[in-house]
């Protein structure tokens, strides 16, 4: 790359760490700006956080954690820029540090701190292992918190049955909430639906017919 392309690529991320600088100082609070080193109470002029809504500090937290979110970002673009300044002052700017080809003007016209050439960089990225579709606890767990219906092993369970399975523990409905609830541990949608099958029809294939579940849609006998 010509000397003159890289002094022009140094200028446009000198200006871009400046701006960075600026943004990280103020997410912060350097400068008497409040910012992420002040307490939150701080942060939002109150004397005090116990007559708050619940819901008001929830609000102030998630926005406290954007900020977070948005530092950290700027900082490890920082740390990006800071090493493309150090290859644009030493000459080696705009050269893969992988392969050693040029990289190409476009794409560091949109990713002027980028170190590797695009063939390179798809190359760094089909290195990196797939996410998992499903968390690795599973492999460890029982049912039914280590099935879901899309493993394709367990057709008969999905999220309904997962959460019937939690909620005959309780929850917050007592059963004058839910028609047809006697106990709490009905005290939960479907919680008299039979296992196993999704209808009635489902078992009559049940090699023995004492087995077969009464109808949960019949009548209940009082004593």
């Amino acid at each position: 790359m010509e000397r003159r392309t890289q002094e022009k690529f140094l200028q446009r991320l000198l200006q871009e760490r400046v701006r960075l600088r600026h943004r990280i100082d103020i997410l912060e609070g350097r400068g008497g700006q409040g910012g992420l080193d002040a307490s939150m109470q701080d942060s939002i002029g109150e004397f005090s956080m116990y007559d708050n809504h619940p819901a008001d500090v929830g609000t102030e937290l998630f926005e406290r954690a954007k900020d977070v979110k948005f530092r950290d970002d700027a900082r490890v673009l920082l740390k990006l820029i800071d090493e493309a300044i150090e290859r644009a002052r030493s000459g080696a700017y705009g050269t893969c540090e992988r392969c050693g080809r040029e990289i190409d003007p476009r794409r560091l016209e949109m990713i002027p701190y980028a170190a590797l050439c695009s063939r390179c960089q798809e190359d760094v990225e089909r290195e990196i292992p797939t996410r998992r579709v499903r968390p690795i606890e599973e492999e460890a767990i029982g049912r039914p918190f280590g099935v879901h219906i899309l493993d394709g092993r367990t057709p008969g369970i999905d999220g309904e049955d997962v959460w019937q399975d939690v909620a005959r523990y309780g929850t917050s409905s007592t059963p004058q909430d839910v028609p047809g609830a006697e106990e709490y541990g009905e005290a939960f949608e479907d919680a008299d639906e039979v296992e196993g099958a999704v209808e009635q029809v489902d078992l009559i294939m049940a090699e023995n017919p004492d087995e077969i579940p009464p109808d949960p849609d019949a009548p209940r006998e009082r004593s």
